[in-house]
C-alpha cells in the first residue's frame, strides 16, 4: 500500500490519465485503441529524451554552470540572475524539465545559507524555465504535440510564441532586481569533468535529427531507428533517463480524448464550450491537469492552433500541477535542510498567478495588436 502510495504521488498525472483511458474505454463500443495514439509524437519525443539524456550524463548543462558561476565571493542577487536564465534559456532546447532537473540542485546548495532567498530564486528559475520552453516546438512535450498536430509551419508557430517569450523574459528579468543582494561564497564549478567529446559530438548529432524531423526534414522511423542504434552501442543506460511515465501519459490522454470525441453529444458540446475560448479554456484546464494533458484534450476541439499553444505554454504557470516540470523544483526544495513546505508553496502560488495574470492579459490585449500592426 505504501509503494502505491508513493507511486501516485511521483505519477499521480499518469494514474488520472490511465483512469481517464479506461472510463472511457467503457462508454464506447469496442475499437482499435491504437489508432487515436500519436505514434509520431511519442517517438520523436522519445528520441528528444535519449539525446538530452546524454547531454546531462555527459555533465555538459552542469559545466555550462560551473562557467558561468565561476567561483569565490559574489553577491546573491547576480549568482540569481545566472541561475534563473541559465534555466530560460537552457530550457528552449533541453526543455524544461532538464532545465529544473540540472540547475535547481545547484541553486539549492549554492543558497544553501539564505533561505528566503533560496525559495524565491528557485520559484522564478521554475517559472522561467516553462515561459522559456515556450519559444520552441521541443521546448516542451506540448509544443512539440500541437507543433505536429496541427502541422504548424516554423513562420506560425514563432510568430505565436517569440512575442511572448520576449515579454516573459522582461517580467521575470524584473522580478529577478528583487533578489536581496547579500554576499555569497560561490563554490567553484570549474573542475567538473566532462564526458568523452567524441560521444557529446554524437549527442549533439543525435539532437540535430530530431530537430530535423520536427520540422519534417526527416521521417521518424529514420530518426528513431537512428537513436535507438546509437545509444545501444554508445551506452545502453540512456535507456533509463526516459521519462516512460510522461510517454505512457500521453498515450492514454490520446486514447481518452480519442473515445471521447467519438461520441457526438460529447464533441458538440465540448467544441461549443471552448470555441472563441480557446487560451482561457487552456490556461484554466492546465491548473487542474497540467498543461501536457490540457493540449491533447482540447487539441481534439478546435483549429485554433495558436490560441492552443498559448493558452497551454502561459498555463503552466499557476498551480503547482500546472506544469509537471513545477514538482521537480519542489522536490529538490523539499530535500533541503529546513525546507517549508507551505511558506515555498504561497511564495510560488503568488508569483505564478502574478505572471500569468500579466501574460495573459499581453497575450489578450497586445499581441493581436503587434500582429496587425
Amino acid at each position: 500500500m505504501k509503494a502505491f502510495i508513493e507511486f501516485f504521488k511521483r505519477e499521480f498525472i499518469l494514474v488520472i490519465a490511465g483512469l481517464a483511458a479506461l472510463v472511457s474505454c467503457m462508454l464506447v463500443p469496442v475499437t482499435n485503441y491504437i489508432n487515436y495514439i500519436d505514434t509520431d509524437t511519442i517517438g520523436l519525443l522519445f528520441c528528444l529524451m535519449i539525446a538530452v539524456a546524454g547531454f546531462r550524463e555527459s555533465s555538459v548543462l552542469a559545466a555550462l554552470s560551473g562557467k558561468l558561476l565561476g567561483g569565490g565571493k559574489g553577491k546573491t542577487r547576480k549568482t540569481g540572475i545566472i541561475l534563473v536564465f541559465i534555466s530560460f534559456f537552457a530550457a528552449l532546447l533541453f526543455t524544461n524539465d532538464v532545465a529544473l532537473i540540472a540547475f535547481v540542485p545547484i541553486t539549492a546548495a549554492l543558497f544553501a545559507n539564505h533561505d528566503k532567498t533560496m525559495i524565491y530564486v528557485i520559484i522564478l528559475q521554475t517559472a522561467a524555465a516553462n515561459l522559456g520552453s515556450m519559444l520552441t516546438p521541443f521546448g516542451n512535450p506540448q509544443n512539440l504535440y500541437l507543433y505536429s498536430h496541427y502541422e504548424m509551419t516554423p513562420k506560425e508557430f514563432f510568430g505565436t510564441t517569440v512575442p511572448v517569450f520576449l515579454f516573459s523574459g522582461l517580467l521575470i528579468f524584473l522580478l529577478c532586481l528583487f533578489i536581496k543582494n547579500e554576499p555569497m561564497e560561490t563554490e567553484s564549478r570549474s573542475n567538473i569533468k566532462l564526458g568523452k567529446k567524441s560521444y557529446i559530438l554524437m549527442y549533439g548529432v543525435l539532437f540535430i535529427l530530431c530537430l530535423l524531423s520536427v520540422f519534417n526534414v526527416l521521417d521518424v522511423i529514420v530518426v528513431f531507428a537512428s537513436v535507438c542504434v546509437v545509444a545501444i552501442i554508445i551506452d545502453p543506460n540512456l535507456f533509463v533517463g526516459v521519462d516512460y511515465g510522461l510517454l505512457l501519459t500521453f498515450g492514454f490522454f490520446f486514447i481518452f480524448v480519442g473515445n471521447i470525441s467519438s461520441i457526438p453529444a460529447v464533441r458538440d458540446f465540448t467544441a461549443h464550450l471552448v470555441g472563441g475560448r480557446e487560451m482561457s479554456a487552456a490556461i484554466v484546464v492546465s491548473q487542474f491537469i497540467s498543461n501536457v494533458p490540457a493540449a491533447v484534450m482540447l487539441s481534439e476541439f478546435t483549429k485554433n492552433a495558436e490560441a492552443v499553444v498559448l493558452g497551454t505554454n502561459i498555463g503552466g504557470l499557476g498551480t503547482l500541477i500546472a506544469s509537471l516540470a513545477s514538482i521537480i523544483s519542489f522536490r529538490v526544495y523539499m530535500e533541503t535542510d529546513g525546507a517549508r513546505p507551505l511558506k515555498y508553496i504561497g511564495f510560488f502560488t503568488l508569483i505564478n498567478f502574478g505572471l500569468l495574470a500579466v501574460i495573459y492579459a499581453f497575450a489578450e490585449k497586445i499581441l493581436p495588436m503587434l500582429r496587425f500592426a
